[in-house]
């Protein structure tokens, strides 16, 4: 998936939480903290928008790890979690980030490549015949999320 789909993705997550019942205490430092935490799987990626803004950092993890295996497993998830328990950073934007690195993971399931969620092992996780990166299928996904993101608006403050 592109870098804007995972961000209306990961918003759509966030939305997604809070109409089910969850609360956090900061919505706005929520809601852009899913945004960043959605890109921070694809540091693996050299021509991610995330892997642009930090070009040495991309080319090590991808040579050491390559794409879509160690940013985009379970293990990242628990690390990052251990990681976020040691900040000052309030829960809200701890969670934002978490989550939206979750829905990242999520996202790429539904590719035909798919991740290696349950890395180190080399099994891969994905949807045969998933959407492929950049096509239609990825641009009407992307639009039913923006759908999604304004029902669940309205849903939650009107």
């Amino acid at each position: 998936m592109e870098g804007k789909t995972h961000i209306v993705g990961a918003v759509a997550a966030g939305a997604l939480y809070l109409n089910l019942g969850g609360t956090v205490d900061q919505e706005v430092l929520f809601y852009g903290s899913l945004a960043v935490g959605s890109l921070i799987p694809d540091i693996d990626h050299k021509g991610s928008s995330i892997g642009r803004k930090i070009p040495f950092l991309d080319n090590i993890i991808s040579a050491v790890f390559g794409h879509r295996s160690f940013t985009h497993s379970l293990v990242f998830l628990f690390l990052s979690f251990l990681l976020f328990k040691q900040t000052p950073w309030p829960v809200s934007v701890e969670f934002g980030i978490w989550l939206g690195m979750f829905s990242h993971m999520v996202l790429d399931m539904l590719t035909k490549q798919g991740i290696k969620f349950l890395w180190p092992l080399k099994l891969n996780i994905g949807v045969p015949g998933g959407i492929k990166t950049g096509s239609l299928a990825e641009r009407v996904f992307f639009s039913a999320l923006i759908v999604c993101i304004g029902y669940m608006g309205i849903r939650m403050y009107f």
